[in-house]
């Protein structure tokens, strides 16, 4: 049964749009820094802990590494806030602070948000309602 849920999941991200790329990423930050959160007492768990912030630093590093910065001024904002992200969340790890776990995980939710918005905005072609965020940022193959 595993294999066949990690087997879906690559087929997923492989044939997905940038869009849906982009909204994965989202996903798996929110997901573990949801996870992370719900732990009682992070210290007594903290390899779990850590595991948790890393797999959010991958998903952040990651839509780091994929905006396109010839877009314009939206891809050095999302630059210099994924880099703050990175930051917090090294403090969280070094620190076991929690509040930088739960500060990024709410801007993540907030930027996912925003961004499924935008993506489902430009599908159906109304684009006087766009939020200031588009996909052309991101450097995604595919």
């Amino acid at each position: 049964m595993n294999q066949g849920y990690s087997a879906y999941k690559t087929a997923n991200v492989e044939t997905a749009d940038k869009g849906k790329l982009i909204i994965i990423c989202y996903d798996v930050a929110v997901k573990y820094g949801n996870l992370a959160l719900e732990m009682e007492n992070p210290k007594s768990n903290i390899e779990q802990y850590v595991k948790y912030v890393y797999k959010m630093q991958d998903a952040i590093s990651e839509l780091l590494s994929a905006l396109n910065m010839d877009v314009g001024e939206i891809s050095v904002n999302l630059y210099r806030l994924y880099e703050y992200m990175l930051y917090r969340l090294t403090q969280a790890v070094v620190k076991v602070d929690i509040e930088a776990v739960r500060e990024v995980a709410d801007m993540m939710t907030d930027l996912r948000s925003a961004w499924k918005v935008a993506i489902q905005t430009v599908k159906t072609g109304k684009t006087e309602s766009v939020a200031p965020i588009n996909s052309k940022a991101f450097a995604f193959n595919g």
